[in-house]
């Protein structure tokens, strides 16, 4: 298991949030990680890394169906524009590599901003840092756990 993967399973069992760990074969896609699991893509978890103009890495989070808003993140975080992070930095932030980074759990603090779409959600599924395995929650702990910025 990967120090992140425990790190994560450790936070949800120090926060008393009720959780499953599935396995299955690699992932690198929320559409593939629905096939998997058996679930809408909707309910599972998009994690995107992005960098600002500034050069500061945040983070948004919303469901595996939709897309984000460049525009609408950009204003939200202050900044002109936004963009994905490289993967040496998505790796050097979230200690994973891009296609399983959590939703919380970072190596380097990072700025969350979740869509509210999420909270609509009953149970949502995420990687826990690696590939194989999904971290089936409640969605209403996203929102404690990620300390985010609604958007």
């Amino acid at each position: 298991m990967a120090d992140l993967e425990q790190k994560i399973l450790a936070l949800l069992k120090e926060q008393n949030v009720p959780f499953s760990v599935i396995e299955h074969e690699a992932v690198y896609t929320n559409p593939t990680m629905a096939e998997k699991l058996g679930v809408p893509v909707g309910d599972t978890v998009k994690n995107l890394m992005l960098e600002t103009a500034e050069g500061r890495v945040i983070q948004v989070i919303l469901p595996g169906d939709m897309r984000f808003d460049a525009r609408k993140l950009a204003e939200a975080a202050g900044t002109r524009k936004v963009g994905f992070a490289k993967p040496e930095t998505v790796l050097d932030v979230a200690g994973c590599e891009v296609g399983c980074v959590p939703p919380f759990g970072h190596l380097k603090p990072v700025q969350v901003y979740m869509d509210r779409n999420l909270l609509f959600k009953k149970e949502v599924y995420f990687n826990p840092g690696v590939h194989t395995r999904s971290v089936k929650i409640e969605a209403r702990w996203l929102k404690q756990l990620c300390k985010p910025v609604m958007v």
